[in-house]
């Protein structure tokens, strides 16, 4: 009996101490530069004298899809960001 009044007496004491700090959580959106935005491009085209039929059109067709993946890749990532900011906005 007498240790059991001891340990309630040490399971008390331990809980008077310094009250809990509760944070709330703060949410930021990181903004992503808009230098980031910028695609890529061919920094230099073949001689254009100098090029098949073939090859111009194996040119374009790379632009294009450079062009296409860099556009999705833009807009994905402008989404995500107005998402997030519509978010943290709704939660403040």
């Amino acid at each position: 009996m007498k240790k059991m009044i001891l340990l309630s007496t040490l399971f008390l004491t331990g809980c008077a101490g310094d009250p809990i700090k509760l944070l709330a959580p703060e949410y930021k959106v990181v903004k992503i530069p808009e230098t980031l935005y910028d695609c890529p491009t061919i920094k230099k085209f073949p001689d254009a004298e100098k090029l098949t039929n073939q090859q111009v059109g194996s040119l374009l067709i790379k632009v294009q899809k450079n062009n296409v993946m860099c556009k999705n890749s833009l807009d994905s990532i402008k989404k995500y960001m107005n998402d997030a900011e519509k978010t943290v906005s709704a939660k403040k």
